[in-house]
């Protein structure tokens, strides 16, 4: 199993216009294979849209986007290209521990992106593999997963919360549990987003 993750940034003004065209048309592309997750940011890079598409494999991925594509409808790509001002796509594979979700879990969502030496990823989701009992007694996490194609020292993590008093509630519990964990090494960088998913997304 693979994850392709997206992100699009767009022209200022660009979000509320896409997300409709999205949603709209969705349904076409839920035919050839169904998305994880889409939001788009509120805190942290802004003018953003985040979404992950889990897979098979990489000749499952070529397949389903090329079907979509060719869909008699002619309603896939939604017409969304217009709003970009950039694209990044990652192939992520989900750490062995990683307990896809699907439902509702809340309206606040963070994405956790940390970077590391390569030769010491595994290390480190060994370290959060261990711990993460104890911080699922907590809330469960929408996900965590590693690169497959892309920046090969990068771990990225989907926290999710009910509202922001529930988010400010984990984090006092985090506190007291100790999280994150002892990492055998430091991350080289730590980005947030502070993410609201779209009314279509899967998880919401």
């Amino acid at each position: 199993m693979i994850y392709e993750l997206r992100i699009y940034t767009l022209k200022t003004g660009g979000v509320r216009e896409l997300e409709r065209r999205f949603g709209n048309n969705l349904e076409i592309r839920n035919k050839y294979s169904k998305m994880y997750g889409f939001w788009h940011t509120e805190i942290g890079q802004s003018s953003q849209v985040v979404h992950i598409w889990p897979y098979e494999n990489l000749q499952d991925r070529v397949d389903s986007r090329a079907a979509a594509n060719r869909d008699e409808s002619h309603r896939w790509p939604p017409g969304i290209i217009e709003f970009f001002e950039r694209q990044d796509v990652e192939i992520l594979k989900a750490a062995s521990f990683m307990k896809p979700l699907e439902g509702e879990y809340g309206k606040v969502y963070e994405l956790i992106t940390e970077t590391f030496p390569p030769n010491d990823v595994q290390d480190v989701l060994k370290a959060y593999s261990e711990a993460m009992p104890a911080r699922e007694k907590i809330y469960p996490i929408a996900g965590i997963w590693h690169t497959d194609v892309g920046n090969q020292g990068c771990i990225r993590q989907i926290w999710m919360y009910k509202d922001w008093g529930h988010r400010e509630e984990i984090m006092d519990a985090l506190t007291e549990a100790n999280w994150p964990p002892n990492l055998p090494v430091a991350p080289l960088t730590r980005e947030t987003r502070i993410m609201y998913p779209a009314a279509f997304s899967p998880l919401h």
